[in-house]
């Protein structure tokens, strides 16, 4: 990935992370507020880090292997599920207050991210593929 490239999708992530945190918690300060908690930006922070993270991650990946295999992509997701529930437990652990709402509000981003991240995917393998099958078509007419 350039380095424009990897600007440009960093840009985006934390434009699409601050928008949905600022939205999301405009909906629980002011119509929900009896759910706001006073630790909800450091969720969309940490989505925003392992976002980060992940862009990092398959990016050396892609350049030590040439490509990014959906099994390193799915151990990355994993990866993120595993923190996000040693997050919950942190939070459990050391706060313990609004459990509930702090519990759903993280699945939610979780979830959120999910479908960001394999749509994401799926157009990267799309994009892949095109040019694979153009690559084919040249090298058969030579």
């Amino acid at each position: 990935m350039t380095g424009w490239l990897k600007l440009k999708l960093m840009g985006l992530i934390t434009f699409i992370n601050f928008a949905i945190g600022l939205a999301l918690g405009g909906l629980l300060y002011t119509i929900w507020p009896e759910h706001y908690f006073t630790w909800y930006p450091s969720i969309p922070i940490f989505y925003w880090l392992m976002a980060m993270a992940m862009t990092y991650v398959l990016d050396r990946m892609k350049k030590k292997k040439g490509d990014v295999t959906i099994t390193a992509y799915m151990l990355v997701r994993f990866c993120k599920f595993t923190l996000a529930i040693v997050f919950l437990w942190l939070y459990a652990a050391l706060v313990n207050e609004h459990l509930k709402t702090f519990g759903f509000t993280l699945m939610l981003f979780f979830f959120i991210y999910m479908g960001m991240e394999t749509y994401t995917i799926y157009l990267y393998e799309k994009k892949r593929m095109k040019r694979e099958k153009r690559e084919d078509e040249e090298q058969s007419h030579k």
